[in-house]
């Protein structure tokens, strides 16, 4: 599925101009749409797909699954793969290298704080969550300097809520608070898809010629 979902990114992100005449047709406009809208739900899906296979490692680490949980972490690298990889169309190869390493970052820090909740160590926990912090600041640098329609305050606020998530759904699986939980999926998965829609919409205005 990550792979159909970024091969269409990708497509889309390179595909040559639908319009060239000015002023434009109606049909040049809804290929714009069009394409704004594949790449938006293209990115939905992909993040989705990381905190999909996130909690599904936390799920597996805390009941002591241990196959489950390499599968799991397994599909979160691959997942985030494809995340970086649907930047290097538009800013080139090292981009999405350095993009990897930043998300490579995030699923440590998150991967640290599951590990540690299991083993009882409350010092690695708080290592993990302060790693957790400096790499959402990391990561909203980047992006901020790749794109200028991507404000670095804002960032910092929607990545930091977003490790938020993350660190609340591990302990409510540790207190085997399911309910409390389900709500947080339901939350993150809200505020993933403003930070999807966050990042096509800031690439639109960016690359308007591609859209």
């Amino acid at each position: 599925m990550l792979i159909r979902t970024i091969a269409l990114l990708l497509a889309v992100l390179c595909a040559p101009l639908a319009w060239s005449q000015t002023p434009a047709a109606p049909a040049a406009a809804a290929a714009s749409t069009d394409a704004a809208l594949t790449t938006r739900l293209a990115l939905r899906d992909l993040w989705v797909g990381h905190i999909f296979w996130v909690r599904n490692y936390a799920l597996a680490n805390q009941s002591g699954n241990a196959p489950q949980a390499d599968t799991a972490a397994k599909e979160v690298v691959a997942n985030a793969t494809a995340i970086a990889n649907s930047l290097q169309p538009l800013y080139g190869q090292p981009a999405a290298d350095q993009m990897l390493k930043l998300l490579a970052g995030h699923w440590g820090a998150i991967k640290d704080y599951s590990d540690a909740g299991v083993a009882k160590d409350a010092a690695k926990q708080k290592a993990a969550m302060d790693a957790l912090v400096s790499n959402a600041k990391a990561i909203a640098a980047f992006l901020a300097k790749a794109n200028p329609y991507l404000p670095e305050d804002t960032l910092v606020t929607l990545l930091s809520a977003h490790g938020g998530h993350h660190i609340s759904q591990i302990d409510q699986l540790a207190q085997a608070d399911y309910a409390g939980e389900a709500k947080t999926w339901h939350t993150m998965r809200e505020h993933i898809i403003v930070v999807a829609d966050a990042l096509a919409g800031a690439l639109v205005k960016q690359f308007p010629e591609k859209f």
